[in-house]
């Protein structure tokens, strides 16, 4: 095994951490999917949905390559992450027209960026671990930029459904 100055001790904590916010933040996403369905941003969630999907797949394949293991406090947690994204908390009746769709959009967005700044902690680590793949980590990295632009892309495009139906009021459901 590489030599490394990186504490694997806190590295695995840090990963593992974001592995658990990662369980709940799917489930947003899939939540956000269902608040969304039969509009015209139906794909563009689901999209976003794939695509968190694919990247917690990624960071449990960096965790395998790390010889990071499952924590046993993170088993007892996961399954009420996963319970927290399902419930949906920050927009319960998901309905796209109450100021709780939009706490929903802004945490979601909040979830993206510590992803972001999670792939970015791990580029700086680069150069103490031989381990880590420069190449996914920036791609990674890219990956949650163009999330973060998506959902914001998403955000102010439906913005008028909640605070100002008047102006929203005459266009097609889910229309920009």
């Amino acid at each position: 095994m590489p030599r490394t100055s990186i504490d694997q001790k806190t590295m695995h904590r840090y990963l593992s951490e974001h592995l658990l916010g990662s369980e709940s933040g799917l489930n947003h996403f899939k939540a956000a999917h269902h608040t969304w369905a039969d509009t015209a941003y139906a794909k563009r969630f689901e999209s976003l949905h794939q695509q968190v999907q694919a990247d917690q797949d990624d960071l449990k394949r960096i965790m395998d390559q790390l010889g990071c293991t499952k924590r046993p406090m993170s088993r007892l947690l996961a399954p009420a992450a996963k319970l927290a994204g399902h419930v949906n908390p920050f927009n319960p009746l998901r309905m796209r027209k109450l100021a709780a769709a939009q706490v929903q959009l802004d945490v979601l967005t909040g979830l993206l960026n510590a992803k972001l700044r999670m792939w970015q902690t791990m580029l700086l680590m680069l150069p103490h671990d031989p381990r880590l793949d420069q190449e996914l980590l920036q791609d990674l990295s890219h990956r949650a930029e163009s999330q973060i632009s998506q959902l914001k892309a998403l955000s102010d495009e439906t913005w008028p459904e909640r605070f100002a139906p008047q102006v929203h009021h005459g266009r097609k459901e889910g229309r920009p």
